[in-house]
């Protein structure tokens, strides 16, 4: 789950009295003492790893050979996606939760915003790793993202007038990301509009599949105080605004799930004549760190703990990239996140902030997915954002992950792997079908799409997982 989440959860669940409290509480922790951040980091480790030991057989088999109580969240062994996945009934800690069941759940996408057994959000991901993700949090999980989003994003970006006029009447939203299914935003903005559909009225979703020139006439008419969307699609939509096509003037621009590095920043601000907002946030955890204003990310440490580690799981000195990073959830107690490979490599910093945040600074480096250029049939160029790509791919039945890459000037050849037992030429001809109704839809009839032998697989120098490429520049030199 990324950022594009934070404005209706914040909205939705601060709305609560126990978020007041819990909002003094992390406002208090954020400017108290390293010390005091590192106490309350441990008490909570501590009562997360005794709930996990009772209440979730796979951790009290993975745990059973260690001493207790644990002093040092390193002496407990690291976990992977694909192992929580194989064992999720053993690993959930509530017996009414079922990986069948919830399986169920999601593949109905009319039951997009209801909570699952009237008390779970449930969400779908890949990330990084390219594996896919189940993941479900309970309601003071929710509540916890949503008070750090408020006090240590919103707070920080906005004056306490802008933040009041916010929560209170709700300034317009744009929000362009993948819609149709259960993935985190979709779940989040429908749950939002079920319960205050007069507030998010102001609110509008746009799927990343939307033609260019159709999504800028829709944001020329709403005129939205926030932008939201990925800094692939916020790259374009920059360039729209530059052309003088789109024509906005939105309060912030805030980017989410890609890796945002300085030169887009600076293009996007420029174009748009406002700040430009990032935060590090993942579907196992959301608001793992907010940007400060001098735009170094702070990790909110008294709720998530994140360990930069090499190759093996052995720490990784300040200042140097991690190979991954793993990811504490001290906040879920439904499903037990704990030294949680997620895949991404981050810088955390030796030096203190200048913005005076005791909180540790990290640098990410998330996916890099491209934009692919196209000649139109009238002599233009057509970009399509890597997301809107995948998403044609993911969205057939019977794939599980899937590559794109441009191997020609008209050509994209897909990597897939589908779900065991699937038709082999049902799930292709599914996917054939949805990526040539989107590549017509974007004005680019005559781009052909081909099925690769291999499956996909992991950049053999990064280890990381990309999704979406083109090979064109690296055989053009």
């Amino acid at each position: 789950m990324g950022f594009e989440n934070i404005i209706p959860v914040v909205r939705f669940l601060t709305r609560h009295p126990k978020a007041l409290r819990l909002g003094w509480d992390v406002r208090r922790t954020g400017r108290a003492k390293r010390v005091t951040t590192t106490a309350r980091q441990q008490a909570r480790l501590t009562d997360l790893i005794e709930f996990a030991r009772a209440r979730s057989p796979f951790y009290k088999k993975l745990y059973g050979h260690l001493t207790f109580p644990i002093s040092d969240v390193r002496h407990l062994p690291p976990v992977t996606k694909q192992q929580l996945m194989a064992n999720f009934d053993d690993w959930v800690t509530d017996p009414a939760l079922t990986k069948a069941g919830v399986e169920a759940f999601i593949s109905d996408k009319t039951r997009v915003g209801h909570f699952y057994l009237g008390r779970y959000a449930v969400w779908t991901s890949s990330g990084v790793t390219g594996r896919h993700g189940i993941f479900v949090h309970d309601r003071d999980a929710l509540r916890v993202y949503a008070t750090l989003a408020m006090v240590r994003g919103m707070m920080v970006w906005m004056t306490h007038r802008e933040g009041l006029t916010f929560l209170r009447r709700g300034d317009s939203e744009a929000c362009v990301v993948r819609t149709g299914g259960h993935f985190a935003a979709s779940t989040v903005r429908a749950l939002y509009r079920r319960h205050y559909p007069r507030l998010s009225r102001s609110s509008r979703v746009f799927s990343v599949m939307t033609p260019l020139g159709e999504l800028v006439e829709e944001l020329n008419a709403l005129q939205p105080t926030f932008l939201v969307s990925f800094p692939t699609v916020l790259a374009l939509l920059a360039n729209e605004q530059r052309d003088g096509r789109l024509r906005i003037n939105p309060r912030f621009v805030i980017t989410t799930a890609e890796w945002l590095g300085q030169p887009a920043r600076k293009e996007i601000a420029a174009a748009f004549n406002c700040p430009v907002r990032n935060a590090y946030a993942a579907s196992e955890f959301v608001g793992i760190a907010f940007d400060c204003k001098e735009g170094r990310l702070h990790v909110n440490s008294d709720w998530v703990i994140l360990e930069p580690v090499d190759a093996q799981y052995e720490p990784v000195p300040l200042g140097e990239a991690s190979r991954t990073a793993l990811l504490t959830n001290l906040a879920n107690r439904v499903q037990p996140i704990i030294r949680y490979d997620l895949g991404d490599s981050i810088t955390l910093s030796p030096d203190p902030c200048p913005c005076g945040s005791p909180l540790p600074a990290t640098r990410v480096e998330g996916r890099r997915d491209e934009i692919l250029s196209f000649r139109a049939p009238d002599g233009g160029v057509v970009n399509l954002p890597p997301r809107a790509l995948a998403d044609a791919v993911e969205g057939a039945t019977g794939v599980r992950l899937c590559q794109v890459i441009q191997t020609e000037h008209e050509v994209l050849t897909v990597r897939i792997e589908q779900v065991p037992g699937a038709d082999s030429l049902e799930v292709w001809e599914g996917v054939a079908r949805r990526m040539g109704d989107y590549l017509w839809a974007q004005g680019l009839p005559s781009v052909k799409v081909e099925r690769a032998q291999e499956s996909p697989m992991r950049d053999p120098a990064s280890g990381k997982f990309r999704t979406v490429w083109t090979e064109l520049k690296n055989r053009n030199g």
